[in-house]
């Protein structure tokens, strides 16, 4: 049995389409042939969702699973790239291929490792070569794009954007990254309406990167730490327990710790006894995305449905 919080997930603990990659093999490994929808409800059980989650649907008019509809992106993402078969329309199995990385790599297959794989970068490239073959002929073809694929288009596109922001984070200056950090949680409303918000110098800050007075006085302060990390270099107990010593000296009974890596499960039991929030990387960039903090709305889409009650009146 898979944990589901041990995948990335988005805010509400639902599993991203990326998360249920490594799952999804594992599954398709235990049987010769699956349908899809046995697939999905499978890697579902499998990871031993909740049923609040489970259950959980779009609002659209189509009110789709949201997790089947993840698993369902997450599969052609496995077939795309030579990890998955399909012998026949809605059939899958698993591929020599695909049983050679779960071996190699179990469940830690992350969307970056996939698209890396020939075949996917192949499909891509044969994508652009047909789409610009379509523009130079004026050959355009018609075609009609339903709520449910729009839907995960955009939910595909966010995890690829929060992907490459993490990677664009751990690539900037330690100092600017502070000052990054703290113009977030201004964002976010940590930041009184005279109060003020500073980054510590960069030596000798005695465990504080950042202090945000949300009061005139200094009287609701709190107090940041950052650690602009590599994926693997994951924040322990220790790190947590000195901050905490940090926060003592400064009289304080609040903190927050942000991260582009992530928490062993000591330094968030550490935490939570010591009333310091964690922000880890895939919550940041969630964090970022939302308040606009580093990235840039580049088109905005609405999409209309006829209003029933304006002409019942």
């Amino acid at each position: 049995m898979i944990d589901y919080k041990t995948l990335k997930h988005s805010e509400n603990g639902m599993p991203t389409w990326d998360g249920f990659l490594g799952p999804t093999l594992k599954v398709a490994e235990t049987k010769e042939n699956w349908r899809l929808q046995d697939l999905e409800m499978a890697v579902i059980q499998a990871v031993n969702l909740p049923e609040d989650l489970a259950q959980l649907r779009y609002t659209s008019k189509y009110h789709d699973l949201v997790a089947k509809n993840r698993i369902n992106f997450t599969v052609s993402d496995l077939k795309i790239s030579g990890l998955l078969n399909c012998h026949k329309r809605g059939c899958y199995k698993i591929s020599e291929f695909g049983k050679h990385i779960l071996e190699e790599r179990g469940v830690n297959i992350t969307a970056k490792f996939v698209h890396s794989l020939p075949m996917y970068i192949k499909y891509q490239k044969k994508r652009k070569q047909n789409s610009s073959d379509e523009n130079e002929d004026n050959d355009i073809q018609s075609f009609e794009l339903t709520e449910k694929q729009i839907s995960n288009w955009f939910d595909k596109q966010a995890s690829d954007l929060t992907e490459q922001l993490l990677a664009k984070l751990r690539k900037t200056d330690p100092y600017k990254f502070e000052h990054m950090m703290v113009q977030l949680l201004n964002q976010m409303g940590y930041k009184g309406t005279d109060g003020q918000s500073l980054v510590t110098q960069k030596s000798n800050d005695g465990g504080i990167d950042g202090i945000i007075n949300q009061d005139p006085l200094g009287l609701q302060t709190i107090y940041v730490q950052v650690k602009r990390y590599a994926e693997n270099n994951v924040i322990g107990s220790p790190e947590i327990d000195s901050f905490s010593g940090a926060l003592r000296r400064k009289c304080a009974d609040r903190g927050v710790f942000i991260t582009t890596s992530s928490f062993t499960s000591g330094a968030k039991e550490a935490a939570k006894q010591l009333n310091i929030a964690l922000v880890d990387g895939e919550m940041l960039t969630n964090l970022m995305v939302q308040y606009k903090v580093g990235v840039q709305v580049r088109q905005t889409y609405e999409l209309y449905e006829i209003d029933d009650n304006f002409f019942e009146e």
